[in-house]
């Protein structure tokens, strides 16, 4: 999404945006979900003192600076957010199978392996970090 168009349909009118806002405006435009802590810092880091919230100039300035951050990771976050169809923040093994089953029948039979190979951790979820590194190939 537009970052002009996301901050003004999430600043309902308003001339800033605060931390519920900026959450679904980053989230509609980089496809996933910020931290509340992140959201949290990114406040303090844009917001000026006398401001209510985020300005639109300074929304800008930081969907830029991100942008700039994630350069390919885009398209990982991108993927990843599509394959996380309860919108988690992680991948479990039946929601990841049944997205494969929906998508790419042929994947879906070799779903369980793959699911496996990118739970680095072997926590039985899949985090956003677990499946950047294996499209890394690390």
């Amino acid at each position: 999404m537009d970052p002009r168009a996301a901050f003004e349909k999430f600043s309902d009118g308003k001339s800033c945006l605060d931390i519920d806002d900026l959450s679904c405006a980053v989230w509609a435009i980089f496809g996933t979900k910020f931290k509340k802590q992140d959201l949290r810092d990114l406040m303090t880091q844009y917001c000026r003192p006398e401001a209510q919230g985020i300005l639109l100039e300074a929304f800008l300035a930081l969907v830029e600076e991100r942008r700039r951050i994630y350069g390919d990771r885009d398209r990982a976050l991108r993927l990843f957010s599509a394959l996380d169809k309860h919108d988690n923040g992680f991948l479990d093994l039946r929601s990841f199978h049944e997205v494969c089953v929906e998508t790419c029948r042929p994947i879906a039979t070799r779903a369980h392996e793959l699911f496996h190979d990118m739970d680095r951790s072997k926590s039985g979820v899949v985090t956003f970090s677990d499946f950047e590194a294996y499209l890394a190939g690390d």
